[in-house]
Order: C-alpha cells, then sequence, then structure tokens
C-alpha cells in the first residue's frame, strides 16, 4: 500500500496541477478496482480520494487505516485489559495439552482478563470431513437454546480449561466505559444480531477467589459440557492404528539431540507418518540468490538462499515451514549443518512478499540443527480423528440473552 501511494504521490507532483478533480477521482477508483482484484488487502488500505494520498504516506498504511490504534493513558486506564495475568505451560490435568496459569497474586472479583468476541451460527462450521464440525467449536461458547456461537480471540483465554468442582475465574459481559453498546445488542433479536456487519461483543474473566502466582486457570465449562464429555470418554474408541501416533511436540523434544535425517535416510528409517520436518526461515527476495540447476521433472529453476537468523524468525508461526531434508554436512567444530527445500504452509494467509514463488524450488543451505523440528501433517493431529469430541464452552445461561434464543 505505501508503494502503491508513494506512486500516486509522484503522479500528482508531475500531473497533479494540470488534472481536473473529476480526473483524479476517476483515475483513483481505477487504480482501487483494479487492485481489488489483484490485492484487495492493499485495495482496501488505500484513501477514497487523491489527496488524502499525503496522509497515508505521512502515517504509514496500516496507521491510516486504524487512526484509533493509538490511544492515550487515561483511555488504556478507563478502558484497557491487562493481558500479562496469564502465561502458558503445561495443564495440570493429566493429557489436556496446555493450560493458563497465573503470573500473579490476583485479588477475587478482580479481572483476569478480557475478550472481544467473533460471531458464528453453528451450522457455518460443520464439514464434509471425517470428523462432523470444525476444532474451532471447542473454543467456542455456545447455549443450549441458541445456535449462535461466540468465539474468544484474545491471547491465552483458549487455554483456559474446565473445572467444574473448583474454577477460580467467571466471565460476565464486559463492564468497561468504551463497551457500553453490549447492554443495546443483548436487547436485540437474533436475526439482528447474526445479520449485524460489526457487534462490539465483550466478556471479561474475572477471579471467582484470590489465586496464586503459578496457579492454574479454571472455568467451569458448564454441566452440558461435562456431561457430553463425560459420554464421549465412556463410548470413545481408539482408532487400531493409535498405537503410533506421536505428538509432534513430544517426538520433537526426544530427537532434540539426534541428527536430522534427510530425505533418502527417512525412506530406509522413516519418521512417524503424521509428522514432516520444519524449518524456520523468513523468506525474502535478495541479490545473494542464485540459480543453481533446474529441476530434471518440472525443469522449474532450483534457487539457492543461504539461511539467516532474523529478529523475529522463532517467534512467528508463519516462518516454520514444511521442509525437505536434502543432505547434512557437519563444520570443523562439529556443529552439523544442513541443505533443504523449503515450501510455503500449505494454509498460509501470508502475502506475497513472504510467499516463495511457485514457479521454483526454493533450497536454502547452512541450515543449523535448532532451526529445524517436527510438525503436524495438516488434519493428521488426534484433535481429527474420527469421531473426536465437540462441543462449545457453556455460556452462562445467567447472563445469555433471552433474544438470542432461537432454538
Amino acid at each position: 500500500t505505501d508503494h502503491v501511494s508513494e506512486a500516486i504521490e509522484l503522479y500528482l507532483d508531475d500531473y497533479g496541477h494540470q488534472t481536473s478533480e473529476e480526473s483524479k477521482e476517476h483515475v483513483m477508483k481505477l487504480v482501487r478496482t483494479i487492485l481489488t482484484d489483484l490485492m484487495p488487502k492493499v485495495s482496501s488500505l488505500l484513501p477514497e480520494k487523491m489527496e488524502d494520498v499525503s496522509e497515508v504516506l505521512a502515517a504509514g498504511s496500516a496507521r491510516y487505516s486504524a487512526p484509533d490504534s493509538i490511544r492515550s493513558l487515561d483511555w488504556l486506564q478507563t478502558n484497557g485489559y491487562c493481558i500479562d495475568n496469564m502465561k502458558a505451560g503445561p495443564s495440570t490435568i493429566p493429557d489436556a495439552g496446555r493450560g493458563a496459569f497465573a503470573t500473579r497474586r490476583i485479588q477475587e472479583g478482580a479481572l483476569v482478563s478480557g475478550s472481544p468476541l467473533l460471531r458464528f451460527e453453528r451450522d457455518k462450521l460443520v464439514t464434509n470431513s471425517v470428523f462432523s464440525e470444525q476444532l474451532v467449536l471447542n473454543y467456542c461458547f455456545g447455549h443450549p437454546q441458541s445456535t449462535l456461537l461466540l468465539f474468544p480471540y484474545a491471547p491465552l483465554v483458549g487455554l483456559i480449561n474446565h473445572n467444574s468442582k473448583s474454577p477460580n475465574v467467571e466471565i460476565r459481559w464486559s463492564t468497561k466505559e468504551e463497551n457500553n453498546e453490549i447492554s443495546i445488542w443483548t436487547k436485540r433479536s437474533y436475526n439482528r444480531l447474526v445479520k449485524a456487519s460489526k457487534v462490539p461483543l465483550m466478556i471479561e474473566y474475572v477471579a471467582k477467589r484470590e489465586i496464586q502466582p503459578g496457579e492454574e486457570i479454571f472455568l467451569d465449562y458448564g454441566a452440558e459440557w461435562e456431561a457430553a464429555w463425560k459420554e464421549h470418554v465412556q463410548n470413545w474408541t481408539p482408532p487400531a492404528d493409535s498405537k503410533d501416533y506421536v505428538m509432534a511436540t513430544t517426538f520433537a523434544k526426544l530427537m532434540e539431540d539426534q541428527p536430522i535425517r534427510t530425505g533418502g535416510e527417512q525412506e530406509e528409517d522413516p519418521y512417524p507418518e503424521n509428522l514432516i520436518t520444519a524449518c524456520y526461515y523468513e523468506y525474502e527476495e535478495s541479490d545473494e540468490q542464485y540459480a543453481d540447476a533446474e529441476d530434471e521433472e518440472d525443469h522449474l529453476p532450483i534457487i539457492m538462499q543461504v539461511w539467516e537468523e532474523t529478529d523475529l524468525l522463532f517467534t512467528c508461526h508463519h516462518y516454520l515451514r514444511p521442509c525437505f531434508i536434502l543432505s547434512r554436512g557437519e563444520e570443523e567444530d562439529g556443529e552439523t549443518f544442513y541443505t533443504a527445500e523449503v515450501f510455503n504452509l500449505p494454509d498460509t494467509t501470508q502475502d506475497g512478499v513472504d510467499l516463495i514463488p511457485d514457479t521454483e524450488h526454493h533450497v536454502v543451505t547452512d541450515i543449523p540443527r535448532h532451526a529445524i523440528t517436527f510438525v503436524e501433517l495438516m488434519y493428521e493431529g488426534d484433535q481429527h480423528l474420527e469421531g473426536s469430541f465437540r462441543h462449545p464452552i457453556g455460556f452462562p445461561d445467567l447472563i445469555f440473552p433471552e433474544t438470542w434464543k432461537n432454538v
């Protein structure tokens, strides 16, 4: 968007004085129309009027498109939520995966976190695969008398596990001044709610009692959820090949001191079928890239690039890419380095600048061992097995609006 804006500003500098307002409006409309098909995100960030391009360049396209993204300290103290009261860690519940843990002492009645809510209609989550509904259902709030689902997407709130005997948090509608529209929407009909383009729904997680540092955060998911879970556990029959399943994180831990097998070695000694190797790698076009050869089968060029560690490499999920290990070598100091063909994520939503072009084979050299790990093949995790548990978290009946009950 910044590049397009710079080009428009150059046009204004050269021809703006001799271009009518009507023509400027026509040119801007044409640019936006073309970009809507090619790069819809870029188009959506451009201003309506050509004269406003200078404001985009002054503020930056991201900041211009979200003018309220910078708030004053007074506003934050009144309307903001502290989101560092929790951290992730292995849950104290056996086989539950991760959980959320208190980072400090939290007093009874204090806010643990807050979260905005996305709205879904339940039938939108139905799939045609071996599992009937999408995994996101397990992280949504729902009510037995409504087809509405509410998905909280604040950091870490999805890791808060169920405990009906001793929950230490409960949810309520936001009490912040900024969210005063909630009281209006809780009185509106279900149909109006689901058809609205923007509904500012927000919930708060509140401590039911004093919570100690390091204590796991628990929420009561409700009697219906607990009954559904108990029925699932009682009737669940593991697939015949389940004994061969291994979690990616578990396997990576087991293999952390072992060299990674090359593709040829894996033919003789394969890794578990549900896992593939993945490399931390940030793709960026560079003058240092060079075409080494041409693939014999598809005749695409093989582009070589030396691996580099960047600032956010090990913190961003989209930098962990599937990779095929071509070779392994050892330096004089004994450190092992790898050469691998690196691919885009299969479900990537990255912008084009981060995508490896599909017109090349991208081979990266000098990859250190710590930049290679194991990930699940898409839909091969245990949560995607046929008959896996799917059920929304119970939204408390006392605060669920009557007008939203449509069943």
